[in-house]
């Protein structure tokens, strides 16, 4: 999304967000509402068009807007997307994409008012982290799989089940459905960084050999914090294969000091 599409989204969302904290919206209908709004400008090239187009003015835009909606949403999605419709648009198609981060967000915000934020982004590291290591069943939740995605979303929601809070199915269903070339996992990660932007903390993922102490812990985050002058949520994965010591992602920079990378860059010595 280039800038003047990327300039819209972010005024819808200020909207969105002042919207949905001094009113008693149902968040997540508003949400269910950009989701529906997503699916139909990805399949309705004449709503973006309209919705975008740079010939019409942004008073006629937003008249379009009510018209096009009408009671079918709740008032504060009718208040967002013509906030949307008001500004530029660097292409037609940034509005899908518009609308579904808006949907997310929206979620998000659902979560934060009953407290679950930060459970859904552990959730959806675990969900990440869990199919991983599962690719038969990775692959048949993506696209790549049988069934529409509305069948193998409402699979991932039985699989699942319990095991996850609304909000984290709710946005594990919408990965599911829009999984593009088995690309499931970048989908989560992507949600799971979105949920601790919006916490305002980086994460950091340890893989270690056996599970941390809670002071060993305590230790690594007090450190990581130190090192990278932020507030770090620590996500644990053990693989006894590393054979001891650690590895350490934190965003894009990556710390290794495990006995299996020193024995592989030892052999790459003596290669």
């Amino acid at each position: 999304m280039r800038a003047a599409s990327e300039k819209s989204l972010k005024a819808a969302s200020a909207v969105l967000n002042r919207l949905l904290s001094e009113t008693d919206a149902d968040v997540m209908t508003v949400a269910e509402n950009l989701f529906g709004l997503s699916d139909l400008s990805q399949d309705n090239s004449s709503v973006r068009n309209a919705l975008t187009d740079p010939g019409r003015s942004s008073d006629d835009k937003r008249t379009l807007t009510r018209n096009l909606l009408g009671d079918n949403v709740l008032p504060q999605t009718v208040s967002v997307v013509e906030e949307l419709a008001s500004g530029n648009w660097s292409s037609p198609e940034d509005l899908n994409e518009a609308f579904e981060t808006l949907g997310t967000e929206a979620v998000f915000i659902a979560a934060e008012k009953a407290g679950k934020l930060a459970d859904v982004e552990e959730e959806l590291f675990r969900v990440n982290t869990f199919l991983a290591d599962q690719r038969e069943l990775r692959i048949g939740l993506s696209d790549l799989g049988v069934g529409s995605p509305h069948d193998r979303a409402h699979f991932a929601a039985r699989l699942f089940g319990e095991a996850l809070n609304v909000y984290t199915t709710r946005l594990v269903r919408r990965a599911v459905r829009l999984s593009v070339h088995g690309r499931l996992l970048s989908r989560l990660r992507y949600l799971s960084d979105l949920a601790s932007q919006r916490r305002q903390q980086v994460p950091a993922v340890v893989t270690v050999a056996q599970p941390l102490t809670e002071v060993q812990r305590q230790r690594l985050l007090a450190n990581l914090e130190k090192r990278t002058g932020k507030n770090v949520i620590l996500h644990e994965v053990v693989e006894p294969e590393v054979l001891g010591g650690f590895h350490i992602l934190v965003g894009n920079q990556a710390i290794n000091a495990t006995v299996s990378s020193n024995l592989e860059q030892a052999k790459r010595a003596l290669a």
